[in-house]
């Protein structure tokens, strides 16, 4: 959950410096009045975006954490309770996903209705929790 706001910075940060690229090419193109519009520019264009993304560490070293995150949540299935673990799972991920964004400086566009959403899915998991303890009378 905490990769995903590193993941979205990294590629919105990519995003925008392949558009400069891509317009200060364009005025360049428009300069030499070649046409833009060929097929060999579309695919130069496509693998200028692929290898950019590649090389920014701020877009797979993320990716990198999450996808090793992906491992250890199957691992956990694999070896827990399913009704109390995938719920645990997801809801936490969604808490420090939001609790990552707000350290970063995201904008939340309702902060009190995120806050709200945070603590009815913590109490929701300690139900869970609760719930599935074993009574012994």
């Amino acid at each position: 959950g905490c990769t995903n706001p590193f993941m979205r910075k990294g590629f919105s940060e990519t995003k925008k410096s392949t558009k400069e690229k891509r317009d200060e090419v364009n005025k360049n193109n428009n300069n030499n009045n070649t046409n833009p519009n060929n097929n060999s520019g579309v695919i130069k264009s496509f693998v200028r975006k692929k290898v950019a993304l590649l090389a920014n560490i701020k877009v797979w070293l993320p990716y990198l954490v999450n996808q090793l995150g992906s491992v250890l949540y199957y691992k956990t299935l694999a070896s827990s309770n399913l009704t109390l673990s995938v719920p645990i799972c997801n809801a936490t991920a969604m808490v420090f996903s939001s609790i990552t964004s707000a350290i970063l400086g995201e904008r939340v566009n309702q902060p009190g209705r995120a806050a709200l959403g945070v603590t009815l899915v913590l109490s929701g998991v300690a139900v869970c929790m609760y719930s599935s303890e074993e009574v012994t009378v």
